[in-house]
């Protein structure tokens, strides 16, 4: 009986789970619905699917937002009342919109009163906030469907009629409507000075705001007393703070006024108020005080300066003979002779045997580039910079006098800058370690202290080696000459009389001359086995560097065999212990 109940009600299963109606709605979804949709949604009543997932409730908010995509988009990109609440983007979208309650349920109502508008794309600021909902959210239209720009409320409002596009903001803020404000400096005409104190009629009349002139005459002809002969720059001479009294910047014409300049009046210059067409040079101005009658140019500046003709001067530095020391204290005369030509045409020569020939003890054989070793404070105060050669003197070298190496005139003849040119007859090693004496000895001392890098030879110094005294290797100063081998200095301590070819570091080392190792392994013949405790001299007898690697060698007393077998014990033998033997044929 009771399997019968099992598959009478497996067959009633099958056929609820077929039965789908026209629609597409299974019997089990019309039993199990909760009830009846909301007026919005009542065309997907006939398809569970639509809305649902079986058995996955988390696809719900993506088959909402399939439906719902501007929704789903704001959510997405953070913006709109959806994507900035964060209860609204991170919900399920059932916590607010209800559904299954009747056909009458407003599943997307809310409180209008104290909606936090913040959360939107319009933030409410000013007057906005007393405006009632319904004044900016008709009235069956969707709440995101508001419109934002500033005319499409206060389209009436705007006594410009659109000359100055939809962007009120620019002037009007939410406080107040009548409340204006403009940044003019936003414009290519900052208001400053007077300007900020005139009121927009008086220049943008009947509030026309754009193409308005921005040049000085279009507001100032009548103010222009020279009848437009300077043209329209205005700015040049008056300024926005007042037009009178007016000012002009002459260091913009190239011809700045200094001194005496800055006293003169306009006039004086400027004959008959015509700016245009001044006279630029000085003779212009100063013909009747030129004594040299024109003979120098009409750059009287080079020498005269704005504050007071009478006063001269002169920057010889730009000249490329600038006047230091004892020559600033010359007289014009004293280098520039009398002569019919001026000093521009036929200038002095430059050297120094030009003036000081008679001062020269050297008699012309070191050149004429006398300031290589003088200086214009005084002739007799000699000096030289050796830094600037090759050779920097330093060290006892700072002491030596000039003759002692410039044995010659020093322009003439080049010296050797090798060590050994000087100090030949200091060298005790006879020239066997080069002219680079600089390496071991230095320029205080020649004698100590003297310092050597043996890390450089072939022959670096570890271990004992690095305490040992130089003497103790180096016989005489021919360095060397002194050998490499061990046994030319530990030929009395090696115990197999050159028996292992003096070839001693296989087995000692330079920290301990007892400290013996030697890795058996490099040989025909590794120690394993019993083998590796061994003394050596239990194979290797004195004076005997190579040993026979046959087992009789060693092991003829344990052959019980009497050499029957030969001398390859290993045939049956191994090196763990003699008396194991393992027959391997």
């Amino acid at each position: 009986m009771a399997r019968l109940v099992r598959f009478l009600g497996l067959v009633w299963a099958a056929l609820l789970l077929s039965a789908a109606s026209a629609h597409g709605q299974t019997v089990i979804e019309k039993l199990v619905s909760p009830g009846a949709l909301s007026q919005a949604h009542a065309r997907f009543e006939g398809s569970c699917k639509s809305c649902h997932a079986a058995f996955d409730k988390s696809s719900q908010n993506k088959l909402c937002n399939d439906c719902h995509k501007p929704i789903g988009a704001d959510i997405a990109a953070h913006r709109g009342f959806h994507g900035r609440n964060p209860s609204a983007s991170n919900a399920e979208c059932r916590t607010c919109h209800t559904e299954h309650k009747g056909r009458g349920v407003r599943i997307a109502e809310f409180a209008h009163n104290g909606f936090n508008h913040d959360q939107t794309e319009y933030p409410l600021r000013g007057a906005h906030l007393k405006v009632a909902c319904a004044s900016c959210h008709a009235p069956g239209a969707r709440f995101r469907a508001a419109p934002v720009a500033c005319v499409s409320c206060h389209t009436k409002n705007d006594v410009h009629k659109g000359s100055l596009g939809p962007n009120c903001a620019s002037c009007h803020n939410e406080g107040s409507w009548k409340e204006v404000k403009f940044d003019h400096a936003s414009t290519h005409f900052p208001l400053i000075g007077a300007h900020a104190k005139a009121t927009c009629q008086s220049c943008h009349a009947g509030a026309q705001f754009a193409n308005t002139p921005t040049s000085c005459n279009s507001c100032h002809a009548k103010d222009d007393a020279h009848k437009g002969t300077l043209g329209p720059q205005c700015g040049t001479c008056h300024s926005s703070i007042a037009w009178t009294p007016s000012h002009f910047d002459h260091g913009r014409t190239g011809f700045p006024l200094l001194g005496a300049h800055a006293r003169a009046d306009c006039s004086d210059c400027h004959a008959n108020g015509r700016y245009h067409e001044a006279r630029p040079t000085c003779i212009s101005c100063h013909g009747k005080d030129d004594v040299h009658k024109g003979k120098y140019g009409s750059g009287c500046s080079e020498c005269h300066g704005s504050r007071d003709w009478k006063v001269f001067q002169f920057d010889h530095g730009r000249t490329g003979w600038a006047l230091t020391g004892a020559h600033a204290k010359l007289t014009c005369n004293a280098c520039h002779a009398s002569s019919p030509s001026p000093a521009r045409v036929a200038p002095p020569a430059t050297d120094c045997l030009t003036c000081h020939a008679k001062d020269d003890k050297h008699k012309g054989i070191n050149g004429p580039k006398c300031e290589s070793c003088h200086s214009t404070t005084s002739w007799k105060g000699s000096s030289f910079d050796h830094s600037k050669t090759r050779f920097p003197l330093v060290g006892a070298h700072g002491k030596v006098a000039c003759a002692q190496c410039h044995v010659q005139p020093a322009q003439t003849v080049k010296l050797d800058v090798a060590c050994v040119s000087c100090h030949k007859k200091d060298d005790k090693h006879e020239g066997q370690l080069g002219p680079n004496c600089g390496g071991c000895h230095n320029q205080a001392v020649w004698t100590k202290p003297v310092r050597f890098d043996h890390d450089l030879t072939s022959f670096p110094l570890v271990g004992k080696h690095a305490s040992v005294a130089c003497g103790d290797c180096h016989a005489s100063k021919r360095f060397k000459d002194a050998s490499l081998t061990c046994v030319s200095c530990h030929g009395k301590k090696d115990p197999h009389k050159g028996a292992y070819r003096n070839d001693c570091v296989q087995c000692h080392n330079p920290a301990d001359w007892k400290d013996v190792r030697f890795d058996h392994a490099q040989t025909s013949f590794p120690l394993d086995g019993a083998h590796i405790g061994v003394a050596c001299a239990t194979c290797h007898k004195p004076g005997k560097s190579r040993v026979s690697a046959t087992c009789g060698t060693c092991h003829q007393a344990q052959d019980v065999h009497t050499g029957a077998f030969g001398e390859n014990c290993q045939q049956c033998h191994t090196t763990k212990s003699f008396k194991d033997v393992e027959r391997r044929f």
